[in-house]
């Protein structure tokens, strides 16, 4: 799968072209993701954030090591920066 997205990616520019997906199927499944990666940008600490956003990524517990739990952090705390910078500006 993974290259046949990166061959479309080499043609298109548009993220429902790449995927392979209609637009209506991504918008529909872009609006589901969103609201569910809201739930775990607002739960409020960073580590049961990012265990909360591997598990969303289908990493299974047996899976998350410390390496990934450090990384996830790393995003959470990034983004939530990023979040909060924009809403002062």
């Amino acid at each position: 799968m993974i290259n046949e997205v990166l061959e479309r990616a080499k043609k298109s520019k548009v993220i429902y072209e790449i995927l392979g997906l209609s637009k209506e199927e991504y918008d529909r499944l872009f609006k589901q993701y969103l609201e569910e990666f809201n739930g775990i940008i607002r739960t409020g600490r960073f580590v049961e954030a990012s265990i909360r956003l591997l598990k969303w990524l289908n990493i299974q517990d047996n899976e998350i090591d410390l390496d990934k739990l450090i990384k996830g952090v790393v995003v959470m705390k990034v983004l939530v920066h990023y979040l909060n910078k924009s809403k002062k500006s």
